[in-house]
């Protein structure tokens, strides 16, 4: 994985769950992230920043929610506090929600574009993604984002078999500057034969150059 620069991290399932009322609730995520914190070791991972996490529910209350999470997140031990990064979701939290919590925890932000086209309160998607960078400025690793595109319609929040490249390379140019290197995550039905078409697709483009069957390199 060195060898290959692969980047690797994990994305706990949904009963992760940071911001319940529940101590049980908590007491078993917090089981389930030392787990992950294990495994990372036993290969050799530094753990720093390789759990991606939503903030979780939202059923006493959106505010009260993200208090919550702040509260729980104090409880937990150091080790797996710098372990976590959070990203905006498609139904509870927006990027607003997320960028408050990990600009006040020091939490790096994981931006998925298509929960935020689908979910977002501001348009002011430049100022939006300046935080977002600016949350990875203490981290060992490049900012990471999440990518898909939505099944039928661009309000859908199903996930399409594969990319849309125009929606990728439109967003990748909006941002051209801002980072010198980006970790991108594709969530695509097709998996790794999503991959290989958004790259097929990419090539086609003028001001991207294909590196790699993994990596791009966008030009001004």
């Amino acid at each position: 994985m060195r060898n290959e620069q692969m980047r690797v991290d994990f994305h706990p399932d949904h009963f992760v769950v940071l911001n319940s009322k529940s101590k049980d609730i908590l007491q078993q995520s917090l089981r389930t992230l030392v787990l992950h914190y294990k495994l990372l070791k036993e290969m050799g991972i530094h753990p720093v920043h390789r759990c991606v996490l939503h903030v979780g529910g939202k059923k006493q209350g959106r505010e009260e929610g993200l208090e919550q999470f702040v509260a729980n997140f104090s409880m937990i031990p150091v080790s797996i506090q710098k372990m976590i990064m959070l990203e905006n979701d498609d139904v509870n939290y927006p990027i607003e929600d997320v960028l408050y919590l990990g600009e006040k925890l020091n939490i790096p932000v994981v931006f998925d574009l298509h929960h935020y086209d689908v979910h977002h309160e501001s348009t002011d998607l430049e100022s939006l993604w300046k935080r977002v960078v600016n949350t990875w400025k203490d981290s060992p690793l490049p900012v990471k984002i999440h990518i898909s595109s939505p099944k039928e319609g661009k309000e859908d929040r199903r996930h399409h078999d594969y990319i849309d490249a125009e929606r990728f390379r439109e967003f990748l140019t909006f941002i051209l500057g801002s980072v010198e290197e980006l970790d991108v995550m594709i969530e695509a039905k097709q998996k790794d034969a999503a991959l290989l078409k958004l790259m097929e697709d990419l090539q086609k483009v003028k001001g991207i150059e294909v590196k790699s069957p993994t990596s791009i390199k966008l030009s001004s």
